[in-house]
């Protein structure tokens, strides 16, 4: 078994625990990203992937929030929630006794280092398409000011320059301005969701709530998780030709530097 494999292994069972402390809790999620593009192009991970998305409503993710403080197993995993324990608006269910140094990673002490899932959400949208716009250019601004809270630097001259724009977020009444305008049709009834907080483009943030619907269960490994019910939708949408393999060159992983396994 490759440091691979041994990963996805131990992501799969992360993953397991934590779909069903959702089944048991009536708490609705979607494989999301390249977990979703893996479960129908590979029926599991993809071979070179080292990592495992989720996503979820506001609502949702509230209460999966609320869930994992209660009942999580705590012996052996912890929540590292989004904007409280870290400074970037999405959750991580992290295993206790490992560490997995990533690029890119974040944490306050050595503690908060362990094989993770991410846990993502989405906000509902105006079906007023300058207003949509306003609630994504918002989310990317707030999402520009947790990128510099948590120290993170670029090659890029433009990146650093947007970067940059996002300082007058340190004013609280600021940041929570941007904050109101994405979260603000939260508990509405809308035509779409959005999902600002990852490297996507207006066209692939803004979807139809009706393409996600009803989560169906499908093959993942040896497991099944639920992704969206109109799934072929959705990942054209993203993606474009989901079924295509990228070339050779790109077929790396994004995240893994090193891990330690510890009794796992």
């Amino acid at each position: 078994m490759t440091q691979l494999e041994h990963l996805q292994k131990v992501i799969l069972s992360i993953a397991k625990d934590v779909d069903e402390l959702c089944r048991k809790n009536d708490i609705e999620y979607y494989l999301l990203g390249g977990s979703a593009i893996g479960a129908i192009r590979h029926k599991g991970f993809i071979p070179w992937d080292d990592d495992y998305d989720i996503i979820m409503d506001h609502a949702n993710y509230e209460k999966f929030i609320r869930v994992c403080k209660e009942q999580l197993d705590k012996d052996k995993y912890y929540l590292q929630e989004g904007l409280k324990d870290w400074p970037l608006y999405f959750s991580k269910v992290r295993l206790k006794g490992t560490i997995l140094d990533e690029v890119e990673g974040y944490v306050k002490n050595d503690d908060m280092q362990g094989i993770y899932i991410d846990i993502f959400k989405m906000d509902n949208v105006s079906s007023n398409p300058l207003i949509a716009r306003w609630q994504y250019v918002c989310g990317k601004y707030y999402m520009c000011y947790h990128l510099l809270e948590r120290t993170y630097s670029s090659a890029s001259l433009k990146k650093r320059f947007l970067l940059s724009l996002a300082a007058p977020c340190k004013i609280p009444c600021v940041r929570n301005f941007f904050r109101r305008q994405v979260e603000k049709y939260n508990g509405r009834e809308t035509e779409y969701y959005g999902f600002f907080y990852g490297r996507t483009r207006f066209r692939s943030a803004v979807i139809k709530k009706a393409i996600f619907g009803k989560a169906v269960r499908v093959p993942f490994e040896d497991a099944e998780f639920p992704i969206a019910e109109h799934y072929h939708e959705y990942l054209t949408q993203v993606f474009g030709d989901y079924m295509q393999l990228p070339p050779e060159e790109q077929r790396v992983g994004l995240h893994m530097l090193s891990v330690d396994f510890g009794k796992y």
